[in-house]
């Protein structure tokens, strides 16, 4: 980031350029209004810094001027030891971008620092954008003005292919002209993306126009467009909306990734990544319901790791955490998609199978206790127990009465000598 710093009181003048370097920020110091021009005719800046009172003319008409000269989007900032209104209000309608008092340092502080983070956002600038458009001369501004940004281009001449393209590929901008080459306009376009799946219909729309009548906008907006800019397009008020609309989606789609995420860790044990104890009691009611009311067989095991407190100590409690990991891997590719698996706490872990009777799931443990007994996970031989329980037959039994049936199963299975697999027998349905 380059900044011109126009100041004639050398002290001050040093003091703003430690502020920018300390930013990372290079600047060019000057103390006149021409030399401030001569300045910007050799380089780009990013910012401008003038102080009101120059050599050779105001800070008002140093600002004037450049923005005369075509310098209509470059930021420029304005010190002044001054507190009158006037002097702000001819400063703003001048095209001064932000006025501050020489004294207040913390405000120009933090100017000068959300300035540099906006900046190297927008210098970080990625995504794809599909534009819609059968104006070969806009077409062609688009292409070089988003490249420019750092950004990847679709085109299409029709509104049809457009959503073609839309429903099957991920954008994060559409920029759509009002009139198209086919039957479908940009208004109904944009009606169609937002009636699209949920999780794509809030792609931000673009739309370019010629019309200039207010009742136009409303109805652009009303359509379902975030944003409106009329022909001729100015290439700084394109890249300006297009930078908002598009910095503005990737920032939703981080907090919508950050829900998720957070959702996961609060159903998920976040050693196995199998589901926890909280989700197991969240969602086992309903299955229980549905194969109540259904009268479908539903069938809970519960397998506890033998003398899992000897790894611990013999072996350390990394080597035990990498033992339940295998142990959760091995329970994740021994189920069906229907089936869930959850660590039910410390060595203990729990499988709720749907559409699976107590005979067919004491099957599956069996063939889950020898795949264990097998597995030597990090070279330690491991056993474990299961208890058994099929939700009886007609009788609606509560999650916690189910699970004490299989828990009184496992029970079973360890004073039975460990390394087992029991079958309730509580119930008559079994």
């Amino acid at each position: 980031m380059k900044a011109l710093i126009v100041e004639p009181t050398l002290t001050y003048k040093l003091l703003l350029q430690s502020l920018f370097n300390d930013r990372s920020c290079e600047t060019v110091l000057v103390s006149s209004g021409q030399e401030g021009f001569a300045a910007l005719e050799e380089i780009s800046f990013d910012l401008v810094c003038v102080a009101l009172h120059l050599e050779d003319m105001t800070g008002i008409d140093f600002c004037r001027t450049l923005r005369a000269e075509g310098k209509k989007t470059l930021p420029i900032v304005m010190m002044t030891s001054e507190e009158e209104k006037r002097i702000f209000e001819e400063g703003m309608a001048a095209g001064v971008t932000e006025i501050f008092r020489k004294e207040d340092l913390l405000a120009i502080t933090k100017y000068l620092t959300t300035f540099k983070a906006q900046h190297l956002a927008e210098s970080r600038l990625e995504g794809t954008v599909l534009c819609v458009t059968d104006n070969v001369p806009l077409s062609s501004l688009l292409q070089t003005q988003l490249s420019r940004m750092g950004l990847k281009i679709e085109q299409t001449r029709l509104g049809e292919h457009a959503f073609e393209k839309f429903e099957t590929s991920d954008y994060d901008l559409i920029i759509t002209d009002t009139l198209l080459a086919g039957p479908m306009s940009g208004f109904a376009l944009v009606r169609e993306v937002r009636q699209g799946p949920l999780k794509k219909r809030m792609i931000p729309i673009l739309v370019l126009s010629s019309f200039k009548d207010d009742g136009r906008k409303i109805e652009t907006l009303r359509s379902g467009a975030n944003d409106y800019v009329s022909k001729p397009v100015l290439e700084a008020e394109l890249a300006a909306r297009v930078r908002n609309l598009i910095t503005n989606k990737k920032l939703l789609d981080q907090v919508e990734a950050q829900q998720v995420r957070l959702e996961e860790m609060a159903m998920t044990d976040s050693l196995t990544t199998l589901y926890n104890r909280h989700c197991l009691n969240e969602i086992a009611p309903g299955y229980i319901s549905e194969a109540g009311r259904h009268d479908l067989p539903l069938s809970l095991v519960v397998m506890d790791l033998d003398d899992f407190k000897h790894v611990n100590d013999t072996y350390g409690h990394h080597a035990g955490d990498q033992v339940l990991i295998q142990i959760a891997d091995l329970l994740k590719k021994s189920c069906r998609q229907e089936d869930i698996a959850a660590r039910f706490g410390g060595e203990e872990f729990l499988l709720l199978l749907p559409y699976c009777n107590g005979q067919d799931a004491a099957k599956k443990a069996e063939v889950l206790r020898r795949k264990i007994e097998a597995l030597e996970p990090n070279g330690i031989q491991v056993t474990a127990s299961f208890g058994v329980c099929q939700l009886p037959g007609g009788n609606l039994l509560s999650f916690e009465e189910i699970f004490g049936l299989a828990d009184k199963a496992l029970y079973d299975a360890k004073n039975g000598g460990r390394n087992l697999v029991v079958l309730s027998q509580e119930d008559e349905g079994f």
